[in-house]
């Protein structure tokens, strides 16, 4: 008696102290939160990037895991292996190479007979006069492009300092974006196991769908850019080699990589049609039909394939994948060509969803809203 009296003597919270205890307690989950978002800002990027290549290359971790079920740690470190080879001959040779052909454009501009290319620019109407005299006076044969250099010394060491830097970076990234991906290689089914059951605890019932639906759009992006680049990268080297472009097949790979960004391929194709145009002895018409194979074909290839592959892959509209694609690039720069479009999807599921039970709520209550004004 005595306990149960004792019981049912402790006060019972008031609705202030219920409010103020959950106010604390949102307070302290939100710092902590904060906190936590501060420590891991630095590897955001790193961390994004080991997801997608995560989830992008799951289905082949899973089938190489089959063959090793007691040793899947040497399943994600021969993946793992293989995409920081793929990544390191991808980032690494081409750049090295468009160097080299920077440094040979340059040896051809300046034995280009600007006398020549003066005389044409005379055929312009209007400003034909002015550009030819600016042309011809350009470069001199005291040798302008080395005073420009060494006027600008400091400049120049300085944007070589800055890229240095970004080459360290993206290696840096690399690596640990690398080290990420072996991690959710081995824990990546607890976490997701985990994460869908916080959710469900915070009422969204269909966290595990989610989670699915997350995967599918950032493989279906993924295989739509390397699809998209492929095709762009194909047709640009038609393009090249019948318009007669130095190195066709270097270009086209290089096309190939500038396209991993929603119009990318434009920034190497334009160029390229403009040197055909203005500093080649081939008739101007290459060049023009170069620009209008581009336009044609290679960036409708770009603006169609792109979004109808990830569409197809998610089930959601062209329209919203573009926007996702486009808007995820101008956030996050390459990574919001995968991030956009996840993100862009699980709004639509979530907005379709409450709009399906809102929906279905407003069913059930017309017939007990007819029933009360029978009575």
């Amino acid at each position: 008696m005595d306990a149960l009296n004792t019981n049912s003597s402790k006060p019972t919270p008031t609705g202030a102290a219920l409010f103020l205890s959950i106010g604390l307690s949102a307070l302290l989950a939100g710092a902590l939160v904060f906190a936590v978002g501060i420590i891991l800002r630095p590897f955001s990027i790193p961390l994004l990037w080991a997801s997608v290549l995560s989830v992008t290359t799951w289905p082949l971790f899973t089938r190489l895991r089959s063959r090793m079920p007691r040793r899947p740690w040497i399943a994600a470190l021969i993946l793992t292996l293989a995409l920081g080879l793929i990544l390191l001959l991808v980032s690494i040779p081409l750049p090295l190479r468009l160097a080299d052909e920077a440094l040979e454009l340059g040896k051809r501009i300046a034995a280009m007979d600007m006398a020549h290319i003066a005389q044409w620019g005379r055929t312009v109407p209007l400003v034909g006069d002015l550009l030819a005299d600016n042309l011809v006076n350009l470069p001199d044969k005291d040798g302008i492009l080395t005073t420009f250099i060494r006027a600008n010394q400091a400049t120049l060491l300085a944007f070589a300092t800055q890229a240095a830097k970004g080459i360290a970076h993206t290696l840096a990234v690399i690596l640990m974006s690398l080290v990420g991906c072996f991690l959710l290689y081995l824990h990546g089914e607890t976490l997701v196991d985990q994460s869908a059951s916080i959710i469900t605890k915070l009422g969204i019932t269909r966290a595990r769908y989610l989670f699915e639906y997350v995967g599918a759009t950032v493989r279906g992006a993924a295989y739509s850019v390397i699809a998209t680049a492929i095709a762009q990268g194909t047709l640009a080297g038609i393009g090249y080699a019948i318009a007669g472009a130095p190195l066709p097949f270097l270009l086209a790979l290089a096309t190939m990589i500038f396209s991993l960004i929603p119009l990318g391929a434009p920034l190497l194709y334009v160029p390229v049609a403009a040197y055909l145009i203005f500093f080649s002895d081939l008739p101007w018409f290459y060049g023009v039909g170069l620009l209008a194979w581009g336009i044609a074909c290679i960036s409708t290839v770009d603006n169609l394939l792109r979004s109808a592959l990830i569409s197809q892959a998610t089930h959601v509209s062209p329209i919203i994948v573009f926007i996702g694609v486009l808007g995820g690039v101008l956030a996050f720069g390459l990574l919001g060509v995968f991030v956009g479009p996840a993100l862009m999807g699980v709004a639509q599921s979530l907005w379709l969803e409450l709009a399906q039970e809102s929906s279905i709520l407003s069913n059930n209550a017309a017939p007990e809203t007819r029933e009360s004004r029978g009575n």
